[in-house]
């Protein structure tokens, strides 16, 4: 089974190119940042609802997306390889952006009505968190997010384009 991360330019413009990758690996700083960070929307309330057991090596701020299946191309293409790979619900991570989006906003209310608050949201994003293997083998939920917490080898990385 493989993992999937697209190839786009990132937001600032900046073109990470794929012959880096291939030489380097994916990892935090290679990866495209197309893809949001949930856990870093709300840092402060990450941490302080960080359950106790999680292990140390479990550190959001460096961990980067991938998916189960291939977007569009051009993208890499790599087998599992890890089991420093997590899934949380992404339907939790679009609950917590519409906090984000109620900011820009002006904090009006519109996105976020009928929503729970930040926090106990963020307690069900922890609460969400499973290993890929536990998730493949019963789906918790249908809308994952995977996040890989070490580097992808280049020698495990294909180019599709």
């Amino acid at each position: 089974m493989y993992l999937y991360h697209m190839v786009i330019n990132n937001n600032n413009g900046e073109n990470i190119s794929p012959q880096r990758v291939l030489k380097e690996g994916l990892n935090h700083n290679t990866a495209t940042k197309w893809y949001s960070n949930s856990g870093n929307f709300f840092a402060e309330l990450t941490e302080r609802f960080r359950p106790a057991n999680v292990p140390k090596w479990v550190d959001l701020k460096v961990a980067f997306r991938a998916d189960l299946e291939a977007y569009e191309k051009p993208y890499y293409r790599f087998p599992i390889f890890s089991d420093k790979i997590l899934v949380f619900n992404l339907d939790i991570s679009s609950d917590l952006f519409a906090y984000v989006e109620d900011r820009y906003d002006g904090g009006k209310g519109r996105f976020v009505e009928g929503l729970p608050t930040k926090e106990d949201l963020m307690k069900h994003y922890w609460g969400s968190m499973v290993t890929l293997d536990e998730f493949l083998k019963s789906k918790p939920f249908n809308n994952p997010e995977l996040y890989i917490f070490e580097q992808v080898p280049a020698k495990l990385i294909d180019y599709i384009e």
